[in-house]
């Protein structure tokens, strides 16, 4: 099940043994300094550690109607608010509806559900799903938001 919080919250729970090097990351890294190399719609990568990479973007999110339900098969996503907030839908992978067509190049697969739940992510805020969380990132409910993200993949 996916996790949500802090990124102290998200240490407590357990979470260091998987998600260690992107929490120290978080702590260590000037990351003020990668988004600023970051321009409104694009992304960066950086290699975090063997198996983990950082993906810095910055966007406006778009309404849940516009939002797609993802999942991943090969990486785990810890997705952490640096600016703003967003709701990130989510829900079970077996609560999923309709055809899920999964890319292994992009390890990326999309589908529907009825099933899906809200949760806000404000600044300083991450979420870890695993690839039984599927989820709609980037969603506003009401009002469309700036964000500065970073998405970890982080290899199984």
């Amino acid at each position: 099940m996916a996790i949500f919080g802090t990124v102290a919250t998200l240490e407590a729970q357990g979470c260091p043994k998987k998600y260690g090097k992107v929490f120290e990351f978080l702590k260590n890294e000037d990351l003020d300094k990668h988004f600023a190399e970051v321009a409104p719609g694009k992304k960066k990568e950086v290699i975090v550690a063997d198996g983990i990479k950082a993906i810095f973007q910055e966007y406006d999110t778009k309404f849940h109607q516009d939002a797609r339900l993802e999942g991943h098969r090969k990486y785990a996503d810890v997705q952490y608010i640096h600016e703003g907030g967003e709701y990130i839908g989510y829900c079970d992978l077996s609560k999923a509806d309709g055809d899920i067509d999964y890319s292994d190049e992009k390890d990326i697969f999309f589908c529907k559900s009825n099933q899906m739940s809200f949760v806000y992510l404000s600044k300083g805020e991450a979420a870890v799903l695993e690839p039984c969380d599927l989820h709609a990132p980037c969603t506003a409910l009401a009002e469309k938001k700036h964000v500065k993200k970073i998405v970890f993949k982080v290899k199984l």
